[in-house]
């Protein structure tokens, strides 16, 4: 299909704001959506829809050729700019999503535009650190583990372990690329940021720096800030945030310099730069609202009792999306050190309302469609313990999910407090998490994270079922069906 009949109906190279796609559409931010010909573009071969949602244009084409008309697209945008540059006119592609004209779903959307392409390999992950945790933890096969009771399996699961922490634990790396194509800056500058603030933590305890570690004790300052005071591997939001900065900071140097400074400058001061910033103002912050939210809700919990439990229960999802989850770690093994931990057990409610969500997506969503596939894949994980599939790739897409599995989070911690269900140790925060809570608490443990999952599944079926409208159509801005496997997912036409 020519590129160049879309551009036209679409009003020419100049109202095209920004581009992304995703399986099977074309996704166009636009200056001045009234110069733009629905009919035209309808009535374009290998064209199979057209849908406005706010300032957006979705214009779908299919899943084979998607890819090939979003790079045709882009190779003429560019070659425009490159005939008739204006600076300061372009539109910034982030400041341009035009996925709603609510502003409060515009966050979302960034988040769900940087999620898409990274969902199968959300779930692949999910996928193999439930099995490793099914294999490993006790109980399954008798009183052993089943790598102690079948030693000849061990290797095969410490494989199937690293294949799974490998996809959570390097996760910035993978969203920094996604994040930085979506607010048009260079994919692989975003990847270096990511791969810079997960390593950290490794080369100071490693002693790779020297001059880093006081004492032998990891510490690394700068301007009397503890660097390491946030963790960001496992994180999404965190990394979207620090992409966003790299993008301004990127720009801001471009227009500076010129020539040959341009191309030898531009790259290292951005990295110096945002990683200023990422570790000395982004990941403090982070981590300073994360150890007051993690403080608070333990005084709330222990002082409230079931209205402590539903609070934490229902924040807990919350605190997973924007990566302060990680805060709890040291508040948890302190309470592990006392005696047990009241943080697990919630966690496994919350784990598990995710995936009775994730269940009533796929019974919602059409049959044989990728939906139903993909929201039973996520599902399974989150029995397990891993819930980032079910949220980032399922609940958090289609918001209203997420919303019932609060409400199913919330109920499960609040029977969790009436019990006062205690973990001793940790483990997988789902179905096999019994094995990590106290004695005599099982049964309860069982009952809580059942009855969470179940609220969550009634919820949003009925949810659904009320809409009255195809699952498929259900989210902000955004194509519901997996991205195809092809490099760059989403791409962006700022130049």
């Amino acid at each position: 299909m020519p590129a160049e009949r879309i551009v036209a109906a679409l009003g020419d190279v100049s109202n095209i704001a920004a581009s992304t796609h995703c399986a099977t559409r074309l996704r166009i931010a636009v200056v001045d959506p009234a110069a733009v010909d629905e009919r035209a573009l309808a009535g374009i071969d290998g064209v199979l829809g057209v849908a406005r949602v706010g300032e957006q244009v979705q214009i779908v084409v299919g899943p084979r050729r998607v890819a090939s008309t979003h790079e045709a697209l882009r190779e003429l945008v560019d070659a425009a700019a490159a005939a008739a540059p204006a600076p300061g006119e372009a539109p910034v592609p982030d400041e341009a999503d035009g996925a709603s004209g609510r502003r409060w779903l515009r966050p979302v959307t960034v988040v769900m535009d940087v999620i898409v392409p990274l969902l199968p390999t959300f779930v692949a992950g999910g996928l193999l650190l439930g099995l490793h945790n099914l294999l490993t933890a006790p109980g399954i096969l008798g009183p052993a583990a089943a790598v102690e009771a079948l030693p000849g399996i061990s290797g095969i699961a410490a494989l199937i372990g690293i294949l799974g922490v490998g996809v959570f634990t390097l996760l910035p790396v993978i969203v920094g690329f996604s994040a930085a194509l979506r607010f048009g800056t260079s994919p692989y500058l975003g990847a270096a940021m990511g791969a810079a603030l997960v390593v950290a933590p490794f080369l100071v305890d490693a002693g790779v720096f020297p001059a880093l570690r006081l004492d032998g004790a990891g510490g690394w300052t700068i301007a009397g800030v503890d660097v390491l005071g946030i963790d960001y591997r496992g994180t999404v939001v965190p990394m979207i945030a620090v992409a966003y900065v790299l993008a301004r900071v990127e720009r801001l140097w471009t227009r500076l310099l010129g020539g040959t400074a341009r191309y030898l400058f531009v790259p290292t001061l951005t990295l110096l730069v945002t990683g200023l910033l990422a570790f000395l103002v982004i990941g403090p912050v982070l981590g300073w609202l994360g150890d007051g939210l993690a403080a608070l809700l333990t005084a709330a919990y222990e002082a409230t009792g079931m209205i402590g439990g539903a609070l934490f229960g229902a924040l807990y999802p919350l605190l997973v999306v924007t990566g302060t989850h990680q805060s709890l770690v040291s508040v948890e093994l302190g309470l592990l050190g006392q005696g047990g931990s009241f943080i697990f057990p919630v966690a496994g409610a919350a784990n598990l309302a995710q995936a009775g969500a994730c269940f009533a997506v796929a019974l919602l969503a059409r049959r044989r469609s990728s939906m139903r596939a993909l929201a039973a894949g996520a599902g399974l994980p989150a029995c397990l313990g891993i819930a980032e599939p079910a949220i980032f790739g399922i609940t958090l897409r289609l918001q209203f999910p997420l919303v019932a599995a609060v409400i199913a989070s919330a109920a499960g911690g609040a029977m969790l407090a009436a019990w006062n269900v205690q973990a001793v140790t940790l483990g997988a925060a789902g179905v096999l998490g019994i094995a990590s809570i106290a004695p005599g608490l099982g049964i309860p443990y069982l009952a809580s994270v059942a009855t969470s999952a179940v609220v969550a599944f009634g919820l949003t079926l009925g949810w659904g079922r009320l809409r009255r409208r195809p699952i498929d159509d259900g989210a902000p801005g955004a194509d519901l069906r997996p991205p195809a496997a092809h490099p760059g997912g989403l791409g962006t036409l700022e130049t």
